[in-house]
């Protein structure tokens, strides 16, 4: 108002001006008609100029909007922000499919979304599989103790089946899509910083962001690239709490609740990932992640089939972009939308960002068991040589191998 108020007292003491901006041949109005005049013209305008500043400050990214105080000072590097207003870009990369389109990306923002990407990517979804490596190996170490040899021979049984629950959690076969999924979901998050009706898909209170609006699709599709996961970690996890032995274990067990159920995989990803697109990984991921050397090698089937996969949304993409727009797909503007919900692994997928899966390095691998075997018909060999002969039970042995 201040300065609708200024700029028509400024017109009103110029009459040239004035005279020109009406273009009339008669007399020109009161000073107190003018000045009315003036508010009722630049005062819907302020508004507009208002909702275009708006566009461009998504809660989720403050720590990124154009212009925030301190941050041109900012020592060790300039955080490279978002646009200040929504504007056409040609030469995005990371989220090609907000080229051509007024967005809140550039060039140089993409510099950002690359690296806090790279934090889900090579730090806090690996962590969480190298922890659970670690814990692996310290109840594989229970087996050095007194209370290992003095057990009876059901608990060793029961350690040895908590043993062999780790294989498929860490194998990359059971994990790989579930967590390449978690990835996909990562880079739509990122991405979503370039939308500049961002909104119109959350719920806002005292300018935070309480819920992004995800349709439901996501969370089905979340839930079926993670069921066998989720049933491999619901598998390991009891036989942990049925052996007395792996109790006894000194590192802790990781927490794998979030994998129980669709609902519960979905408000894990919801709250750690999509409130928190921006995060850094915290001081144990980081070293988590460093012990793991930052994931394991895969086998040539699952690169080819990675390969593979890449190649399909690829290809999808370029679907997507030329057909006509379904529900779920893309909509006019060229974005992914659901009325309100935003497909999140849509969005993802449609990016270029890196989401092929390493894996973490384990000592639990799909040959251990076969390896623990030999193992024994080497202990049962020497057993042979210094005894009795062994036939039938090398025998048994065998059938139950």
């Amino acid at each position: 108002r201040a300065w609708t108020a200024s700029s028509c007292d400024r017109i009103r003491k110029s009459e040239a001006p004035a005279a020109m901006l009406f273009a009339l041949p008669l007399e020109l109005p009161s000073p107190m008609v003018l000045q009315r005049l003036c508010l009722f013209v630049l005062l819907p305008l302020t508004g507009h100029v208002s909702g275009l500043d708006e566009q461009c400050k998504d809660p989720l990214f403050e720590t990124h909007w154009y212009g925030k105080v301190g941050y041109a000072t900012r020592l060790g590097g300039h955080i490279q922000e978002m646009n200040s207003i929504s504007t056409v870009k040609t030469g995005l990369t990371l989220c090609p499919q907000y080229n051509g389109k007024a967005s809140c990306c550039s060039e140089e923002f993409e510099r950002e979304q690359q690296i806090y990407y790279d934090y889900f990517r090579n730090d806090i979804f690996p962590s969480k599989l190298q922890r659970i490596s670690v814990h692996e190996q310290s109840v594989r170490d229970v087996m050095n103790t007194a209370g290992y040899t003095a057990a009876m021979q059901v608990e060793r049984e029961q350690l040895e089946l908590a043993l062999e629950r780790f294989n498929p959690v860490l194998h990359p076969s059971v994990n790989g899509e579930c967590f390449r999924t978690l990835l996909t979901y990562a880079a739509g998050m990122s991405c979503f910083a370039c939308r500049s009706d961002w909104f119109a898909y959350v719920t806002q209170e005292s300018g935070q962001v309480l819920r992004v609006h995800v349709h439901p699709s996501v969370c089905m599709e979340l839930w079926s690239e993670c069921e066998v996961f989720g049933e491999a970690a619901a598998n390991l996890k009891q036989a942990l709490l049925d052996s007395a032995l792996a109790k006894q274990a000194k590192k802790q067990v990781e927490d794998l609740d979030m994998f129980e159920d669709q609902q519960s995989l979905c408000g894990w990803l919801h709250d750690s990932v999509a409130l928190h697109p921006f995060r850094k990984p915290s001081e144990a991921e980081r070293e988590a992640a460093r012990r793991g050397g930052g994931g394991g090698e895969d086998d040539e089937e699952e690169e080819l089939g990675r390969r593979l996969k890449q190649d399909r949304n690829e290809t999808e993409r370029r679907r997507l972009q030329q057909d006509e727009p379904q529900e779920g797909e893309v909509g006019e503007d060229g974005f992914a939308v659901h009325r309100g919900e935003i497909d999140v692994l849509l969005e993802g997928r449609l990016s270029a960002f890196d989401r092929s899966w390493q894996g973490a390095h384990s000592s639990a691998k799909p040959g251990s068991a076969n390896a623990r075997w030999l193992a024994r018909w080497a202990v049962l060999a020497l057993a042979c040589l210094a005894a009795s002969p062994c036939s039938a039970s090398a025998g048994r042995l065998e059938r139950g191998a």
